[in-house]
């Protein structure tokens, strides 16, 4: 039990594991604040930043090789003048401040975070139920196709792989550890087998008990 009497819900979420279903869902069912894409458009807003612009570093990693190329786009003492460029922006200065905001607002109030590395970002506080969510590959495959419509099977298995693929490396540069590391979490659910809807009721239980 928390010793506030409260309960911030963060879920880590594999593609296709249903994880915005469960979060909205669970939301709904607490009364508390849905908090997702919303922190883009925040970040986005406190960087000058547009929205599109920022959403393709989202969950991945800084290339070497994409800051080689940044700093030899300037050119030789010989080239021709060019204007600076707007400062890069990297996936490390939109962590920072995505993490801000993560963190104001569950100081504010409760709320139920997906995705955003909230999971370690909120790691410390006493009130934080965090989760993680996943599902065999079929299952996630089939999701991935229903919800997005695609009809190309092999198109959505490589969504699915490189969605994981990503998200791990996000994860791995954030915590330093594996995304699949149960002891990040306080719970880790195969929504493939327990199915949605008993995931968010298993979740409302337990935030039921941390709040008290």
């Amino acid at each position: 039990m928390s010793a506030s009497g409260r309960c911030v819900v963060a879920i880590s979420r594999q593609v296709g594991a249903g994880g915005a279903y469960v979060g909205q869902a669970l939301a709904r069912g607490l009364g508390v604040r849905y908090v997702d894409r919303e922190i883009l458009k925040e970040a986005a807003s406190l960087l000058g930043r547009d929205t599109a612009e920022i959403e393709s570093l989202e969950e991945r990693v800084s290339s070497v090789w994409s800051r080689m190329a940044g700093a030899l786009a300037w050119g030789g003492p010989e080239a021709t003048y060019m204007p600076p460029p707007m400062p890069a922006l990297y996936e490390e200065d939109l962590f920072a401040v995505q993490a801000r905001i993560i963190r104001q607002i569950a100081a504010q109030e409760e709320a139920v975070f997906v995705g955003r590395a909230a999971t370690w970002v909120l790691r410390e506080r006493a009130d934080l139920l965090s989760v993680f969510l996943y599902a065999p590959e079929a299952v996630r495959v089939d999701r991935v196709m229903r919800e997005y419509n695609l009809a190309d099977l092999e198109e959505a298995r490589k969504m699915v792989s490189r969605s994981d693929q990503q998200r791990g490396r996000f994860l791995h540069s954030v915590t330093g550890g594996s995304w699949f590391d149960v002891t990040h979490y306080h719970l880790c659910v195969d929504t493939g087998a327990i199915g949605l809807d008993d995931t968010v009721n298993l979740l409302a239980g337990l935030a039921a008990v941390r709040r008290g």
